[in-house]
């Protein structure tokens, strides 16, 4: 996201827009004389990924909201998106606030495309299709266990944080941040009836990952495709030049020579306990069939 974001052909929500992401011209005009610049710090998930005001986050989530929460957004858990749930209301409105992100993001007039990194929009590909045709969607993949480690991980630090900190509990919620933590609301991709309470066991992380990604599969065309993570580390310049093509970059050859940038995450792999072995393989075979793609 930030190396596509990087290249200048792209606009997107990042922490400037906050706390108006609804209203990001009119924000960007009363703050223009007071903007600051910070030094990037280490992001709440403690993974050694850095941000700034200028880094890009899913914040387009709060517009989700506020037109189809209750199409999507139950108690105990989130359901996928249906095109026939969106409004032409939220239509219209979204579109709007896509094209008023790129105009704030480009005072020069230039043409910039909206970028979005959203986890929830792996549940909204026909959607997002029926509001954007024309659209490239990139999903990315990680090894199952490595992946489900890392969610497990990720959700118990944030349960931590949301029992400290009310305000931190509150603030994600408002943002549609309901991947982890106190917050937690799984998207129930095959109708198992997902709630929270299963959020312990590493088997539910597994059935999730492996209900996301074969929902997803059944959803790849010519304008969609998958990035591995491994692949990511293994041939970095091979999968930027991947990425390139498929977002249909401007300079490729600027983009690929990112490839240095590319780096493994802080916390180190530990073995996956109590993973059901029967579950585990279904995860390893549905992960060589994407990474193939």
């Amino acid at each position: 996201l930030e190396l596509l974001f990087k290249t200048g052909e792209f606009a997107t929500f990042t922490y400037r827009e906050m706390p108006f992401p609804l209203a990001p011209l009119l924000w960007a005009s009363l703050t223009a004389s007071g903007r600051k610049a910070a030094s990037a710090k280490e992001r709440a998930h403690g993974d050694g990924m850095e941000v700034s005001f200028d880094s890009p986050e899913a914040f387009e989530e709060v517009a989700w909201l506020t037109y189809l929460r209750n199409a999507y957004v139950g108690e105990k858990r989130l359901s996928p998106l249906q095109p026939d749930a969106v409004t032409a209301e939220f239509r219209d409105a979204f579109k709007t606030l896509v094209r008023k992100i790129c105009a704030a993001q480009a005072p020069d007039g230039g043409t910039r495309r909206y970028l979005s990194k959203n986890n929830a929009n792996i549940s909204r590909i026909d959607a997002l299709r029926a509001i954007f045709p024309d659209a490239t969607i990139l999903i990315c993949l990680r090894d199952p266990a490595s992946h489900v480690r890392s969610l497990m991980t990720q959700h118990q630090r944030f349960l931590s944080l949301h029992q400290s900190d009310a305000f931190a509990q509150s603030y994600m919620e408002w943002i549609g941040h309901y991947d982890f933590g106190a917050n937690f609301r799984p998207i129930d991709f095959a109708g198992r009836g997902f709630s929270s309470a299963e959020a312990g066991d590493v088997n539910f992380w597994l059935r999730y990952w492996i209900d996301a990604y074969s929902y997803a599969a059944r959803r790849i065309d010519e304008k969609a495709g998958f990035i591995a993570y491994e692949r990511m580390l293994s041939d970095p310049a091979d999968a930027l030049s991947r990425i390139a093509n498929l977002a249909g970059l401007g300079d490729k050859a600027a983009f690929i020579a990112n490839s240095a940038a590319i780096r493994a995450p802080t916390t180190p792999d530990a073995p996956l306990e109590g993973a059901d072995a029967n579950l585990l393989a279904e995860a390893q075979s549905v992960y060589s069939m994407l990474a193939s793609v």
